[in-house]
């Protein structure tokens, strides 16, 4: 277990992630919205552009403890702006923004390898922060050795939904290393890379205890009330002190909740629904 100077000076961080398309980006405003800092490289859904540089990337799966703290303390140093970067530290941002990656170019790469570098903004001391990034949970493992009571919040949607969403990008980039050579874009990998990612993290939260929040995003939009009580508490937030009514407002049911509904789910494993509904999601009525 590792911890830098940085990590243990600077209260714990939330951290909300996600299979893609899971709801995370309304978490994200909603914890904004409670006064936490969640970055200087931002894009509209509230993602951290830094943290996809350095970790969004299936070599991270391969990386040694001593390169993953590497990473982390480039990634600290960059949030709080408190630390210059070593020459070593630069070589590697500029090394990490050099060649195309499965779901970002190199273009793009280098817009957040000269955002970090040049970032001058400072994070106060004692600040609530954190991040959002989807892709959170693949670390996740190695993230909570390294900081002293992390929060660690995973949205997740209906799984039987999830598959027939546009938004596959964690499938491409993840999915031979999770399920294996065969799986391609398709539903039926798609919801077993649904599953193989859950049983994962719920697995991995079990030891976090109280600091691991798996919030079901379904029930979160159809009861805003009891969600966001959930949410604060679980962030140790006074709820009749908040700002309750503005996070009400931001809680919008999308048309998407039901969509395989019109969609054949017969093409899918028996043991795969099983788990959607072993997780308390609706699995309605098998194939059409």
């Amino acid at each position: 277990m590792t911890h830098s100077n940085l990590s243990l000076s600077t209260n714990s961080p939330i951290v909300i992630g996600g299979v893609g398309g899971s709801g995370t980006r309304l978490i994200a405003q909603c914890v904004n919205k409670l006064g936490y800092f969640l970055g200087h490289d931002l894009n509209a859904a509230n993602d951290n552009l830094w943290f996809a540089l350095l970790f969004t990337r299936p070599e991270i799966l391969n990386s040694s403890e001593e390169e993953f703290d590497e990473l982390v303390d480039i990634f600290l140093s960059g949030m709080t702006g408190n630390v210059q970067f070593t020459n070593k530290q630069i070589e590697l941002i500029n090394d990490l923004s050099s060649k195309d990656r499965i779901q970002h170019p190199v273009d793009w790469l280098k817009q957040r390898a000269d955002s970090l570098l040049s970032n001058k903004e400072k994070m106060p001391p004692n600040s609530l922060w954190g991040w959002k990034a989807p892709n959170s949970h693949i670390v996740l493992d190695r993230l909570i050795t390294r900081f002293n009571s992390m929060k660690y919040i995973h949205v997740v949607r209906n799984g039987l939904d999830m598959a027939f969403s546009q938004n596959q990008n964690q499938l491409n980039i993840w999915g031979q290393h999770f399920i294996g050579d065969e799986c391609s874009i398709s539903p039926y990998f798609s919801l077993k890379y649904w599953c193989i990612t859950h049983r994962r993290v719920l697995e991995i939260g079990k030891p976090m205890g109280t600091n691991f929040l798996f919030l079901n995003y379904d029930n979160f939009c159809s009861n805003p009330e009891r969600g966001i009580l959930e949410l604060c508490s679980f962030l140790g937030f006074d709820s009749a002190n908040i700002l309750h009514d503005s996070l009400l407002e931001l809680i919008h049911a999308p048309d998407s909740i039901g969509r395989f509904k019109d969609q054949d789910t017969t093409i899918f494993s028996e043991e795969d629904i099983a788990y959607v509904k072993a997780l308390g999601f609706d699995t309605g009525e098998q194939g059409h």
